[in-house]
């Protein structure tokens, strides 16, 4: 369900307020937005609900998976999902600054999972010790975010292309703001690259610059395609070797992530 915000002069004084996790990458079709939804589905599954307090309010989800992208990916994809299957409140931002740091205040949530757009608005002529981000709306909610966020999930894939960009978003972007980060590998192609030669690559790449990762890749996966049309998350899949593969890619993302928190 959209989630309502509950505020609290309290929670940030007491320390006990969610913990914001991004997933950033200046390169667009990483898979930026299936990565936050699932891995929020995995995280809201695993938390431990809020008790009722009476059989006319429902108790909100210690788990809040949103997004800054004008598009609302992350709004569309859960309104094709079944409320009484989603495992997590959503919001949608779309670019509108001033949103989330309110919900940063409510005390009843543990985790935000934030999508963030396919395209990194950036200044071509920045000098590199400067803010390369540019000026405009999208530019200033992803600043925003950046500001509130205690873990950046960076995806990359196995495809030459992402990788530079994933350098440059987390040495210009994440670095100087001293926010920590973990690399996701991302549509890994167990049938085309069955020796793991492609994938050893990688790793070695990302292993030699000293950035932290999860061990093994999100592997690609027909179902993963069609999961955004189907209104399907990754703990909802129908039950086959397949769907319990994708769940444990997804759930090892979860769980690197929470040993990172």
């Amino acid at each position: 369900m959209s989630t309502t915000l509950r505020t609290a002069e309290s929670a940030e004084d007491t320390g006990d307020r969610p913990k914001v996790v991004i997933v950033i990458q200046q390169k667009g079709g990483t898979g930026k937005t299936t990565i936050a939804i699932n891995v929020a589905a995995c995280a809201g599954r695993s938390a431990v609900l809020p008790q009722q307090k009476s059989d006319d309010e429902e108790p909100p989800s210690p788990v809040v998976a949103t997004g800054i992208d004008v598009q609302g990916s992350i709004e569309k994809w859960c309104a094709r999902v079944r409320e009484a299957k989603l495992p997590f409140d959503y919001l949608v931002t779309k670019g509108k600054t001033g949103i989330l740091p309110l919900i940063v205040q409510d005390p009843t949530r543990r985790r935000i999972i934030a999508d963030t757009p396919g395209f990194m608005d950036v200044d071509p002529d920045a000098e590199w010790d400067a803010d390369p981000l540019g000026d405009s709306r999208t530019a200033d909610a992803l600043r925003e975010l950046l500001s509130i966020a205690d873990l950046a999930l960076v995806p990359i894939t196995p495809s030459r292309i992402t990788w530079d960009e994933a350098e440059f978003t987390i040495e210009r972007i994440l670095k100087p703001r001293k926010i920590p980060f973990l690399v996701v590998i991302n549509m890994h192609d167990p049938g085309k690259d069955k020796s793991e030669k492609q994938l050893g690559k990688l790793k070695t790449w990302i292993d030699e610059r000293q950035y932290p990762r999860v061990a093994d890749p999100i592997r690609r996966y027909t179902i993963h395609e069609h999961a955004h049309e189907n209104g399907t998350l990754v703990t909802e899949y129908k039950m086959s070797g397949t769907a319990l593969n994708a769940r444990e890619d997804f759930m090892k993302v979860a769980l690197t992530m929470e040993q990172m928190l």
